[in-house]
Parts: C-alpha cells; sequence; structure tokens
C-alpha cells in the first residue's frame, strides 16, 4: 500500500505531485486533478504518533457530484519526539498499525478509518497513512468519559471487532513480529519489570496506596495473565478508549469509528470490554452500569454464532480488568511526557486498579 521511496514521515514534507499520487493510485480522485494540497495543522494529542489534515483543492470539471473526491484528507505520522519517534520504531506502534490497515482491516467488521494509502520503512524509520478526514465526527475525552449510549456503540464495535476471528489459529502470524503465546508472554513481564521502577518514580506518589501496592504485587503474575483465561483468543484492539473513539456529531457521519490501531493483536475480546469499562466511567457509576454492559456484549457475540456464557464472561472481565494496570505502566514509561499524559495515566491507573481491587481480580491468575 506504499513504495518505501516515496513515503513522507513528516507532515510538513506532503506536497501537491505527492499527494496526487497517492490519491490516484488509491482511486479517491475520481477523474478529478489535484490542483493543491495543502497541511492546515496538527490534530489531536497523540502520544506515540501525530496526526494532520490536509486540505484539497481540485479540478473537478470532469466528475460528477456523486463521484466528487474529498475536501480534506488525515495523515498520520511517526512522533515529533525523538524519545517517543524512537520507541515507535524500536518497538511494534508503527509496524502494527501498519499491518493492520494493510492486512487486517479486510478481515474485520470494526468501523476503522478508510485507509487510502499505508507505507513503512523501518530501516529508514518512516512511517506514512492517509486516510479518509472524519471531520463529522468528534473524538471522544477520558477524562469526561463516555454515557451508556456511547458506550452500548462501543459494545456494538467491540463484538465487529472480535466476533468475525475469534478462535482463528492464524492470529498469532498478525503481530509485528509473530511468536508463540509463551513468547510473548515471557516478553511482556520482562518490559513491565523493567518499566514498573520507572513508573513508580514518576507517578507513585500521585497513587492510591492500595493501587500501588496492587500494580506491584501484580509484578510476578503478569506472564500467567498474558497466557489467558482459556477462552478463545480473537483479534483485539488493546487501547480501546474514548479518546481512541469517534463519534458522529453531523448527521450523515458514522455513529462511532475506532482509531489508533498501533497496539492491535492476537488476545482475549473482554480486554478491550473490561478496559474500556472502566476508563469510561469513574469507579462508582462502573458499578451501575458494568452488568448491562457485559450482557450486551455476551448478547451480541452469541447472536453472531459464539457461544459465550455468563459465568465465563464474568470471569474474562475480572481477569482482562488487569489489562488496565499493565498498559498504564507500560505507556507512562513510553510515550512522550506531557502535563495532560500524566493526569491521564494517574486517571487510567485509579479507575483501573479499582476495578481490578473491586473484582479481586489478582485471585484470576494465582
Amino acid at each position: 500500500m506504499g513504495e518505501e521511496s516515496e513515503i513522507r514521515s513528516d507532515p510538513r514534507e506532503v506536497d501537491t505531485a505527492w499527494m496526487a499520487r497517492v490519491l490516484d493510485d488509491a482511486g479517491v480522485s475520481a477523474g478529478s486533478t489535484l490542483l493543491d494540497c495543502r497541511f492546515e495543522g496538527f490534530v489531536g494529542t497523540g502520544q506515540t504518533g501525530c496526526n494532520g489534515r490536509f486540505s484539497l483543492t481540485w479540478d473537478q470539471t470532469s466528475s460528477s457530484d456523486a463521484s466528487r473526491p474529498p475536501a480534506t484528507v488525515m495523515g498520520k505520522f511517526p512522533s515529533l519526539d525523538e524519545t517517543a519517534r524512537a520507541t515507535g520504531f524500536g518497538g511494534s506502534a508503527y509496524v502494527t498499525e501498519y499491518n493492520f490497515y494493510s492486512r487486517v482491516a479486510p478481515t474485520v467488521a470494526v468501523r476503522a478509518p478508510t485507509c487510502h494509502y499505508a507505507a513503512l520503512n523501518l530501516e529508514a524509520q518512516q512511517f506514512c497513512l492517509i486516510m479518509e478526514d472524519l471531520n463529522g465526527s468528534e473524538q471522544g475525552d477520558q477524562f469526561v468519559g463516555l454515557t451508556v449510549d456511547e458506550a452500548e456503540l462501543a459494545i456494538e464495535q467491540a463484538v465487529l471487532l472480535h466476533a468475525p476471528r475469534w478462535g482463528d489459529p492464524t492470529l498469532s502470524q498478525v503481530a509485528a513480529n509473530p511468536s508463540s503465546l509463551e513468547e510473548r508472554a515471557a516478553t511482556l513481564s520482562m518490559i513491565y519489570s523493567m518499566l514498573l521502577p520507572a513508573f513508580i518514580e514518576r507517578l507513585g506518589a500521585r497513587l492510591e496506596e492500595p493501587i500501588a501496592r496492587l500494580v506491584q504485587d501484580f509484578t510476578p503474575h503478569v506472564a500467567r495473565w498474558a497466557m489467558g483465561s482459556g477462552t478463545p483468543l480473537t483479534l483485539a484492539h488493546y487501547d480501546f478508549r474514548p479518546d481512541n473513539f469517534l463519534f458522529a456529531r453531523a448527521p450523515d457521519a458514522p455513529p462511532l469509528v475506532i482509531v489508533d490501531w498501533q497496539t492491535a493483536n492476537q488476545g482475549l475480546g473482554m480486554v478491550d470490554v473490561a478496559y474500556m469499562i472502566a476508563g469510561s466511567f469513574s469507579p462508582e457509576r462502573r458499578g451501575d452500569v458494568e452488568h448491562g454492559l457485559l450482557e450486551s456484549y455476551r448478547t451480541r457475540l452469541n447472536a453472531a454464532g459464539i457461544a459465550y456464557d455468563r459465568d465465563t464472561c464474568w470471569r474474562d472481565y475480572r481477569f482482562g480488568s488487569l489489562w488496565g494496570l499493565i498498559i498504564t505502566v507500560l505507556a507512562t514509561s513510553m510515550a512522550a511526557r506531557t502535563e495532560r499524559g500524566d493526569d491521564l495515566f494517574v486517571k487510567m491507573a485509579t479507575q483501573h486498579g479499582h476495578q481490578a481491587i473491586d473484582h479481586d481480580a489478582l485471585e484470576t491468575v494465582r
């Protein structure tokens, strides 16, 4: 989905001729000629990558209203922060997102952005996505959370992501570096142990004592957790939270689009659901809504032909709640440091920590 020699890894390097070739090759031009491509600025507060909007001016004399090309597109590029950029290329973030759009997205039904161009060159540290601009949608905000109706839309998308490849034995090949479950478990345990001291040093003083203790007590059990609960694995997003949700704010916009596929991998579907619920509601409010949302997920899976009973669903929810602690520890060390980022990580540790404590999640891996 892209020639390595033509990759633009900085939105300020994108010119009209390059964008014209990209959109022509993708069939987006609809018979029109691109006259001008202008970078309008960065969008969002990405921690591991940066997004930018481009306005497009077309000669549309040969196109009809029904085939009018887009007035804007979005681009995704490596982070401009040197540390976050090095982490993205040294780890799996950019290659995983490239793999999702170029290989995986057509195999699932989740509503992700339509990708016109995806290109990656790890050796040269180049990465670029050109996607539809969902400017009729609005990004969720983890500091605000979700309404129950918005969470139901997320549950619907979770099923559209998980159901098509539930129990698919080929999913181990989706990852940036295909490996066995045992190898991934050992790697995750090593990384968690390695990054935990920096997490505690950076944010430990801002955590409630039971949560700080849980994060450390979990350390010897991370590898066991990564081996799963026994439920068939599927394709999981692994960062399924409000900041990665785009909700319709215009009549013709899709109800919900899921973005940021840098962590997509084989995993337990309930990890996404547990992570979304804790990240979207205060601990007090979560207790009022979690059972209803879990039943909605289970019912939708059953309707898709996947047998998932209540007891297994609840066990997996408790088990899956521990992912929120893992990703908080890892992301705190890997993302570019900002005041909002630190506030977000404290909020994540608090909400996911209470979820795990309330449901005695650690007992599911002992």
